[in-house]
């Protein structure tokens, strides 16, 4: 067998019995759970620099010499050689498949802030919650300010202003008083169900904020209130 035809079944040889090899050794570790790689590296040993360029110089040394003639046979080895190289680079290349991205966590959205309680307007009529120029509040009214009361307590974040209004009858001082006493018994009222004071402000208008014309019975008695709402 010619010269040329030997160094070509050997050097194919070589690449496939050192390709065969790498491929059952690396087999091998990872069914043994890794255990082909070196102590220094996470590479396989078949991939070590030293390695490679053994592998590869030999291949490409014997294919260079096997195919050169007989005056060029230096010439041929150093080409080889050149080739082995190449062939030593791509026995070393690493065919780790690149790690699939993290997908960044989505924030987490911000918590919806609690719904804000009102407290929503009551307004006790006088004729019912007061007799006639007084201050002391009436039985018909217990009812409406236990429910006031329960609403406080069930809402400890809820403040109330309570507004005493009169009608025009009478000077506007003395309106101004008696409006003045009547939400302070209101208040009196709240705290001896235990409702803390300091959760309620009381203030007395006398006429000034009427609701209603003033020159009929009718409109005096829906001037005459006390307002309990909500005080921000």
């Amino acid at each position: 067998m010619k010269k040329s035809t030997t160094g070509l079944l050997l050097g194919s040889a070589l690449v496939i019995g050192l390709s065969g090899c790498a491929t059952d050794f690396q087999r091998g570790g990872e069914r043994s759970g890794g255990g082909a790689t070196t102590a220094s590296s996470d590479r396989a040993w078949y991939q070590q620099p030293l390695v490679c360029g053994i592998a590869g110089g030999l291949i490409g040394g014997g294919i260079g010499y096997a195919t050169s003639g007989s005056s060029d046979e230096d010439a041929g080895t150093a080409t080889g050689a050149v080739a082995g190289s190449a062939i030593g680079a791509l026995l070393c290349a690493d065919r780790t498949p690149e790690p699939e991205p993290v997908a960044e966590p989505a924030p987490t959205p911000a918590p919806e802030p609690a719904p804000v309680t009102e407290f929503e307007t009551v307004t006790l009529d006088s004729e019912v919650t007061f007799a006639f120029d007084s201050a002391e509040i009436r039985p018909e009214a217990h009812r409406t300010l236990d429910e006031v009361a329960t609403t406080l307590r069930e809402n400890p974040d809820l403040r109330v202003r309570i507004e005493g209004h009169t009608d025009s009858i009478g000077s506007a001082q003395y309106n101004q008083d008696l409006s003045q006493r009547r939400a302070d018994s209101v208040r009196d009222f709240l705290v001896s169900r235990g409702i803390e004071e300091r959760r309620m402000t009381t203030r007395g208008f006398g006429e000034e904020n009427p609701v209603a014309t003033n020159e009929t019975d009718a409109g005096r008695q829906q001037n005459r209130r006390v307002e309990i709402v909500n005080w921000d």
